[in-house]
């Protein structure tokens, strides 16, 4: 059996295990400090090698910049302008690009002028030009000058102006003596005055079919819509069918009012029409002239 220090040990030993602890040093210390260099070199590199990209940042701020002025061009282009006049002029001798310049759109400059045409002479009447927007007239209302008429030379114009033919009342033969109405447009006028029951507005001729506003332009002032009684219907007496004939009601409205009546037990004033859910104001208001109790 062994006896002694087991401390105890020769040189010879004490430098093995001096070499086995160095190389466990460097066996665990080893890639870390190659891993060390080699980063250093990256870094170097890095350093080293020219930048050719712009930072990421100033590329976001051009990006950003053009987006801006991008959007900014569609809203200068979409946008309608209503430039004020700068003097005096006679709304008759406007050009259709002097009218644009003052907010009209091309199809609207073209129709104004050929109300200029046969000429106007004030602002009344250039306000009931209804294709002139609000906003153009208050621009250019100060600045208008018309022309000056003696009375003898208003006298002829009024002697020479056409007879009205009353839409409500003429034949087809005589809504084709208007000017600028044909044949079709005549007999279009006359179907849709019997479905409607009369005109009670001159402006309703825009809702006959295939009516353009040119056309309108060009017939208006010919029309009248006077002397004639509106045909109506009793909301208390029709048959959903009949209420639902009439252009201003389609077939759900009518029925509405049908079982509105049958729930109340009758109306006892137009207005309660209203109560529907499904009849607009605008509804109510336009097919009102020709309702009864």
């Amino acid at each position: 059996m062994f006896q002694g220090n087991p401390f105890d040990m020769s040189i010879r030993h004490q430098r093995g295990i001096w070499v086995l602890l160095i190389a466990s040093l460097l066996i665990i210390f080893a890639p870390r400090f190659f891993l060390y260099l080699e980063k250093d070199e990256s870094a170097a590199t890095l350093i080293l090698l020219p930048v050719e990209e712009k930072p990421r940042w100033e590329s976001s701020k051009k990006f950003k910049r053009w987006n801006s002025n991008h959007k900014n061009r569609g809203w200068s282009h979409s946008k309608k302008t209503f430039k004020k006049p700068t003097q005096p002029f006679n709304p008759n001798e406007l050009t259709m690009e002097e009218w644009m310049q003052f907010g009209l759109s091309e199809k609207q400059a073209i129709i104004v002028l050929k109300y200029t045409k046969r000429g106007i002479h004030s602002n009344d009447e250039l306000q009931k030009i209804k294709f002139i927007p609000k906003q153009t007239f208050d621009n250019i209302k100060d600045f208008t000058q018309y022309p000056t008429l003696d009375k003898e030379v208003r006298t002829q114009q009024n002697v020479s102006s056409p007879k009205l033919v009353n839409a409500n009342e003429a034949s087809e033969e005589e809504l084709m003596k208007i000017k600028g109405l044909g044949p079709f447009y005549a007999r279009q006028i006359l179907k849709y005055q019997q479905q409607l029951g009369g005109f009670v507005r001159k402006e309703q001729i825009l809702e006959v079919w295939k009516m353009t506003p040119e056309i309108y332009a060009q017939i208006q002032a010919q029309l009248s819509c006077e002397g004639s009684a509106i045909r109506k219907l009793s909301i208390n007496q029709a048959t959903a069918e009949e209420l639902q004939a009439h252009p201003y009601l389609n077939w759900n409205q009518a029925n509405s009012i049908v079982k509105m009546r049958m729930q109340k037990g009758g109306f006892k004033s137009i207005e309660e029409i209203r109560e529907s859910v499904i009849i607009d104001e605008e509804t109510f208001e336009k097919v009102r002239p020709y309702l009864s109790l």
